[in-house]
C-alpha cells in the first residue's frame, strides 16, 4: 500500500471512521486516539486494499483495537480504579424549516436513542453501530468481527428488542 492510497482512504472514509470511533468510545480524546491508531495499524499491516471494501476493513480494525483497549482497561481497573472525565459535544445541526418545538422533540428523541444505544452491551452496540451508522451489511459485519452471520443477526435482534423496550418505557 502506498501513501497516496492511504491519503485517499483518510479523505474518503476518515469522517466515517472518526464518527464510529466517537460513538464507540463516547469520549472525544479516546476517539481521536482510536482513529489515529486505526489508520496507523492499517498502514503498518499493509492489508488495506481498494478492491476489498477499505471502509469495512478500517471499521474492523477500529473495533479490534477498541476491544483490546477495553481488555487492558479492565485489567488496569482491577489493579487501580481509573476515573475519566468526559467533555464532548455531540450536538446536531438545526434545520431552518423546523419549529423550535419540533427541533427540541427531535433532539430529545436523538438523545434518548443515543443513550439507549450506549447502555447496550458492547457486543450488541458495536453491531448496531456498524449496521446503522456505517451501513455495513450483515455479511460485512460478520467478516469484520470474525463471527457467523447468524450471531450478527441474533445480536441485532436482541439490541433492537432492548431499544424498543427502552423507548416504550420512556413513552409510558
Amino acid at each position: 500500500m502506498d501513501s497516496i492510497f492511504l491519503e485517499k482512504c483518510i479523505t474518503d472514509y476518515g469522517k466515517d471512521v472518526y464518527s464510529f470511533c466517537l460513538y464507540m468510545t463516547r469520549n472525544k480524546e479516546s476517539a481521536e486516539d482510536l482513529y489515529q491508531q486505526t489508520f496507523l495499524v492499517a498502514w503498518e499491516k499493509g492489508e488495506l486494499d481498494e478492491n476489498r471494501n477499505p471502509k469495512s476493513y478500517l471499521i474492523s480494525v477500529a473495533v479490534n483495537l477498541w476491544n483490546n483497549q477495553k481488555r487492558k482497561y479492565l485489567w488496569r481497573k482491577k489493579k487501580a480504579n481509573i476515573i475519566y472525565f468526559q467533555d464532548e459535544d455531540l450536538t446536531q445541526l438545526i434545520s431552518d424549516t423546523e419549529t423550535v418545538e419540533e427541533t427540541i422533540v427531535k433532539q430529545d428523541e436523538m438523545e434518548l436513542v443515543r443513550s439507549l444505544v450506549n447502555q447496550l452491551p458492547d457486543k450488541m452496540r458495536i453491531v448496531i453501530l456498524m449496521y446503522y451508522m456505517e451501513q455495513m451489511s450483515v455479511d460485512e459485519i460478520a467478516k469484520a468481527l470474525h463471527i457467523p452471520t447468524g450471531t450478527v443477526k441474533s445480536r441485532m435482534h436482541q439490541a433492537k428488542s432492548r431499544l424498543k423496550e427502552g423507548m416504550v418505557q420512556y413513552e409510558g
